[in-house]
């Protein structure tokens, strides 16, 4: 998918289009904004050209793009200032030699799926102010397909799950090798979040901040999580287009509060969450290296007195030192394991309900 210059391209199907299948926290409009790692897209169309467009106006920093196109390799295009569109090229078309000409050339189709890797900032001067400015994050513009092409249907994924958490949730540093390149070191596609929707049938909605906590304000300037969780960015609020069947909470490494005070942040959290998501399966997990909040985390759930708040101690026995890069953010082998552990656990827990 080599990248295009062509700063001028309009869409020929604007992101508002209703071809066009959203999973995370997205703010839809004629212009699609998100800031979230893991944020996805899909969408079908016709025809052998297709240009994925976006708005790179004012950003100093820039997000990466991971298209896979049906069911292919996942290639990756890092925006810039002269780089704001990325070409679509299936791997195999459906007109050989000897069909007929356009416009039959644009009936067969192709599956697009791309994921958003935002730039957190948190080694860059913007850094605290990507909730407000949006620079880091991604604006989809939309598409431009060629002449007498168009988007197909694709059912939209109802059965959903929302991951809440820190750069561990947002995958920040998977590639780590010692010298930072924020999104140079990220693969949203084989995060743990996205495999384990993928392992229990869901669609992700992945909503992780760098350096955030229960009481701590993310690098990219994002509130603590109670403050930050009714919206999709400043002024953006949140309101999910299908509600979640489970929400998994995996927050808690970049607090320094007592525990005391921890569990009172916690346990609001999970009420507000519970106040928008009525009907989900609530799952507060207490993360690798995290033992000082274990039983914080544990009665903040249970206080809940519901059947569908559950508490799971990863604090030790689940991610080794050798499953991470730095004894705290996961390595891709650590990314798959902590996927395997969740979606086993949370299979267990609903054949248990």
């Amino acid at each position: 998918m080599a990248p295009h210059r062509e700063l001028t391209m309009r869409p020929t199907h604007r992101a508002d289009n209703p071809g066009f299948n959203y999973y995370g926290r997205w703010q839809r409009g004629s212009t699609a904004i998100t800031i979230n790692s893991g944020s996805l897209v899909e969408f079908a169309y016709t025809g052998h050209a297709c240009t994925l467009l976006f708005d790179v106006e004012g950003f100093a920093q820039f997000p990466a793009i991971f298209v896979q196109v049906d069911s292919g390799p996942v290639h990756k295009t890092t925006l810039s200032r002269t780089v704001c569109s990325v070409a679509v090229t299936p791997a195999h078309n459906g007109v050989f030699d000897g069909c007929p000409p356009s416009p039959a050339v644009c009936s067969d189709g192709h599956i697009v799926r791309w994921w958003v890797g935002t730039h957190s900032l948190y080694l860059m001067p913007e850094a605290g102010r990507q909730w407000t400015t949006l620079v880091g994050g991604c604006k989809f513009r939309g598409v431009a397909l060629a002449p007498a092409a168009s988007l197909l249907a694709l059912p939209y994924g109802a059965r959903q799950i929302e991951f809440l958490g820190d750069s561990l949730t947002q995958g920040l540093r998977l590639l780590y090798t010692g010298v930072d390149d924020d999104t140079g070191q990220q693969l949203p596609y084989a995060n743990w979040p996205q495999l384990v929707a993928d392992l229990l049938g869901l669609k992700p909605v992945v909503t992780g901040f760098g350096g955030q906590g229960i009481g701590t304000p993310g690098t990219c300037g994002v509130p603590p999580a109670g403050l930050a969780f009714p919206y999709v960015h400043a002024g953006a609020r949140w309101v999910a287009p299908v509600p979640p069947e489970i929400v998994v909470v995996y927050q808690a490494t970049n607090d320094g509060l007592k525990p005391a005070d921890f569990q009172a942040g916690y346990a609001a959290f999970l009420a507000q969450i519970r106040a928008c998501y009525p009907m989900a399966e609530l799952v507060a997990i207490c993360p690798h290296n995290q033992s000082r909040y274990v039983e914080a985390i544990r009665q903040s759930a249970t206080g809940m007195h519901e059947a569908r708040v559950h508490a799971l101690d990863y604090a030790a026995g689940v991610i080794a030192p050798a499953d991470t890069v730095d004894g705290c953010h996961l390595n891709p082998g650590g990314a798959v394991k902590l996927a395997i552990r969740v979606a086993t656990d949370l299979q267990r827990l609903r054949a248990t309900r």
